[in-house]
């Protein structure tokens, strides 16, 4: 089977090198040893080979960032007993990746590369298996331990080829069993609904690049935006504006579209007198313009609305804000256009109804 392995990685081997170059740095993709698609054309699994030298840790952690996962097989026995460090005769502590590179105990490394067409791009999924061996064949080999179809069959109905939703409920399904509660029911993630019809690859590349830009926006915004205008107010409104309070540590929580056009800024404001009130600032790129968000003043909340869930409970009479989620998973976005142009961008006589200019006083003497 081995054979007919090496045969495909070789068959598709150019093909998906061209998918690969874009995405691949040339320093990795020299190791390069081959791939195959799918009968559509639309999926692919490729492999590059690195044999290891004690400066692969410094040269490539930056390209793969070991630290944050990666798994590891050994053939030699001895091997699982070097990779422990002893604190005592009867503690250890297991090495660092660094530490094992450097000392020669993990000799070759083998990236995999899984890819799927959808959202009009590639989606591409890498993960390394660091090897105390340099056999790349037996590397390889390893890879088809628990073939019991036809390759291609084995690796393209994979769980990562499942669709999202599906694969989330199975798991769930079987995690319920083990602990006794096969009734209860299963909700599927704030996360996840965007991907509903999509596979679980797709899912988990998309979710990771959504939440690296989303969290790189929000300190854009904190830095850039709320920062200042969290100093005007308290600098000319000092009795109003006291104390800002937000979810996670924060002073402020963002409600975000996709587009990221614009964004909600979300913030509990305490005055001298310690009273609460929930207050909206909306910030639109296009214009480079913080408006406050008046759409509760003019149709009164329940001040009396508390707790966790308070800014869902607060917002769902008007939009689909049903989870908690969207304020903290940076991988959720908050695409209700309804609730946005209705809303919050409603104009009428070409202003905005529920937007409010913010205006300050010009500062002439020091306070």
């Amino acid at each position: 089977m081995l054979d007919e392995f090496i045969s495909l990685l070789e068959e598709g081997k150019e093909q998906v090198k061209k998918v690969l170059t874009p995405h691949v740095r040339e320093k990795v993709l020299k190791y390069y040893i081959g791939g195959f698609f799918d009968d559509t054309g639309k999926k692919f699994i490729a492999y590059a080979f690195l044999p290891l030298k004690k400066s692969l840790y410094y040269e490539y952690n930056y390209l793969f960032d070991f630290s944050h996962g990666h798994t590891a097989t050994y053939f030699l026995p001895e091997t699982h007993e070097k990779t422990r460090k002893y604190i005592n005769d009867n503690t250890f502590q297991h090495k660092e990746t660094e530490e094992l590179i450097d000392e020669g105990i993990y000799k070759s490394l083998l990236v995999s590369y899984t890819g799927e067409f959808d959202f009009n791009e590639w989606n591409i999924l890498s993960s390394c298996c660091f090897c105390d061996i340099k056999d790349k064949n037996k590397l390889l080999n390893k890879e088809l331990d628990r073939v019991k179809t036809t390759l291609k069959s084995h690796f393209f109905n994979s769980g990562l080829f499942k669709e999202a939703s599906e694969r989330y409920i199975e798991s769930m399904k079987f995690a319920h069993s083990r602990s006794g509660r096969e009734n209860q029911e299963i909700i599927i993630p704030t996360k996840l609904k965007p991907y509903i019809g999509h596979s679980t690859l797709v899912e988990l590349v998309r979710s990771k690049k959504c939440a690296e830009v989303n969290r790189a926006f929000g300190d854009y915004i904190e830095t850039a935006i709320f920062k200042f205008l969290k100093i005007k107010l308290k600098t000319f409104y000092p009795n109003k504006y006291f104390q800002f309070w937000g979810l996670m540590g924060m002073e402020f929580n963002i409600l975000l579209p996709s587009h990221r056009q614009f964004c909600l800024m979300i913030t509990l404001v305490t005055n001298k007198s310690k009273a609460l009130s929930l207050k909206f600032y909306f910030y639109n790129l296009q214009e480079n313009k913080i408006y406050e968000w008046i759409y509760f003043h003019i149709h009164p909340y329940d001040k009396n609305i508390k707790g966790y869930n308070m800014i869902v409970e607060v917002l769902k009479p008007i939009s689909q804000l049903d989870h908690m989620d969207y304020f903290l998973h940076s991988e959720c976005n908050f695409d209700d256009d309804n609730f946005w142009g209705n809303y919050v961008l409603r104009k009428e006589n070409d202003q905005y109804v529920y937007l409010k200019d913010i205006i300050f006083p010009i500062l002439t003497t020091q306070p």
